[in-house]
């Protein structure tokens, strides 16, 4: 899968070449637009909530055998 994005500077298909990870519940990812005319390059910034991790798994409730 791609990550791609609308160009801010030509509404071109922009696609993902690099992501770094900045916090366990953040990214930068690197964008370049897919027009060769236009070329422009960006940066955006993906951030996960809730910011706590993890998430507590709750216990499996016991279940009962159904009879056939």
């Amino acid at each position: 899968m791609r990550f791609t994005i609308a160009c801010p500077h030509c509404g071109a298909r922009g696609i993902a070449r690099a992501m770094e990870k900045v916090t366990d519940t953040e990214y930068q990812i690197d964008f370049q637009c897919d027009d060769v005319t236009c070329g422009h390059t960006y940066r955006t910034r993906l951030e996960m909530f809730p910011p706590e991790l993890p998430i507590p798994r709750r216990p499996r409730r016991d279940t009962q055998e159904l009879a056939f």
